[in-house]
C-alpha cells in the first residue's frame, strides 16, 4: 500500500510530461488551424480591403450578399452554392459507389488483383497541378487523346456545357477513387470468411451477399467516407478553376456574367483577392462562413444518422 502511494506521488509529479509531448502539435493547431479559423470568422464581420486595418460592420457583410440583388456578391453566393450543391450531388455517389464496386471485384483475389490495386489508387498520390496537366492534355480540343480515340473531331470540353461538367465530375472521381477504395478493402477484409461462406451454401447468389451481408457490415466505413468526400467537393476550387476557369458565360443577370461551373469557392477566392470588382476580404470570408456553417450542418446531420442506425 504504501509503495503504490509512493508511484502515484512519483506519477503526479511528472504530470506536465504528456503535455510536452503534444505542445508541437498544439503550437502548430493554434498556429494554423485554430487562429486562422477565428480570425476568418471575425473578417466576416468587418470591412476590410487588405490594405488596412479591418473596421467592424456587424452584419453587413451578410446583410449585402443575402438581400442586395444590386451587387456583385449577392448573386455569386447564389450561382456559386447552387453549382458547388449540384457538383456534389452528382460527384459524391460515384465517389462512393466506385471504389466500392473496384474493391469487391478486388476482393475476389483475381489474377492481377495486387497490380489492379496499384494502379486505381496511383491517382490518390498525384497533386492536385499533376492531376489537371495531364486532364487538360487528354480533354485538349486540337491533339486530345479522348476526342482522337473517339472520333469528336474539335469538340471543345471546356466551353460545352454540359460536357465541361462531365469532364470535371469524371476527373473528381478518377483522382478520388484510390483512397475511399483502400478503405473499403480493409473493410471487406474484417467481413468474416465463414459468414459468406455458410450464406453461400444456403443458395444466396452474389448480389444478395453483397446486399444483405457486405453493404450491412461496411455501414461505418461508407458513413466515414461519404462525409469525407463530401466535405472535399464542397470545398472544390482546383479542378474547375484549372480546367476552365470557371466555364463559359452562360447568362447575364443585373449585368453580372454568370459562368457555367463556377463554383463557390472560386467566387470566395476571387472575391477576396482578384475580383473584376476589386479585392473584398470581408464579404470573401462572410461567404466562406455560410459554407463552412453548411458543411457543419451536413456533418452533424451524417453523424446524428450513424447513432441512429448503430
Amino acid at each position: 500500500m504504501q509503495e503504490m502511494k509512493k508511484k502515484n506521488r512519483k506519477r503526479m509529479r511528472h504530470w506536465y510530461v504528456p503535455f510536452l509531448f503534444l505542445l508541437p502539435h498544439l503550437i502548430v493547431f493554434v498556429c494554423f488551424n485554430l487562429f486562422p479559423s477565428l480570425a476568418g470568422i471575425y473578417a466576416a464581420f468587418t470591412k476590410w480591403d487588405l490594405g488596412k486595418a479591418p473596421q467592424w460592420i456587424g452584419l453587413e457583410n451578410l446583410k449585402t450578399i443575402f438581400t442586395d440583388q444590386s451587387s456583385l456578391f449577392y448573386w455569386e453566393l447564389r450561382w456559386g452554392l447552387r453549382n458547388t450543391c449540384l457538383f456534389v450531388l452528382i460527384a459524391v455517389p460515384f465517389r462512393i459507389i466506385v471504389p466500392l464496386l473496384l474493391a469487391a471485384a478486388l476482393n475476389s483475389k483475381c489474377p492481377g488483383y495486387k497490380l489492379y490495386q496499384t494502379i486505381f489508387y496511383l491517382p490518390a498520390l498525384l497533386s492536385l497541378s499533376v492531376v489537371m496537366g495531364a486532364w487538360n492534355y487528354m480533354f485538349n480540343t486540337n491533339y486530345g487523346i479522348i476526342n482522337n480515340f473517339l472520333g469528336l473531331g474539335n469538340l471543345s470540353w471546356t466551353k460545352t456545357v454540359p460536357l465541361n461538367w462531365a469532364a470535371i465530375i469524371i476527373i473528381t472521381v478518377w483522382w478520388g477513387t484510390g483512397s475511399n477504395m483502400v478503405i473499403y478493402q480493409a473493410a471487406l477484409a474484417g467481413i468474416p470468411a465463414d459468414i459468406l461462406e455458410a450464406s453461400r451454401v444456403d443458395g444466396a447468389n452474389c448480389v444478395q451477399r453483397f446486399f444483405r451481408i457486405v453493404l450491412p457490415a461496411m455501414k461505418y466505413p461508407i458513413s466515414y467516407t461519404l462525409a469525407m468526400s463530401m466535405i472535399a467537393e464542397f470545398n472544390v476550387w482546383g479542378q474547375p478553376g484549372m480546367f476552365n476557369k470557371g466555364g463559359p458565360v452562360v447568362e447575364i443577370v443585373n449585368g453580372f456574367a454568370r459562368n457555367s461551373n463556377m463554383m463557390l469557392m472560386q467566387y470566395i477566392r476571387d472575391a477576396g483577392f482578384q475580383g473584376a470588382y476589386g479585392s473584398n476580404p470581408g464579404i470573401a470570408s462572410a461567404m466562406a462562413l455560410i459554407l463552412g456553417c453548411i458543411m457543419v450542418v451536413v456533418s452533424l446531420i451524417q453523424v446524428h444518422l450513424m447513432q441512429k442506425n448503430s
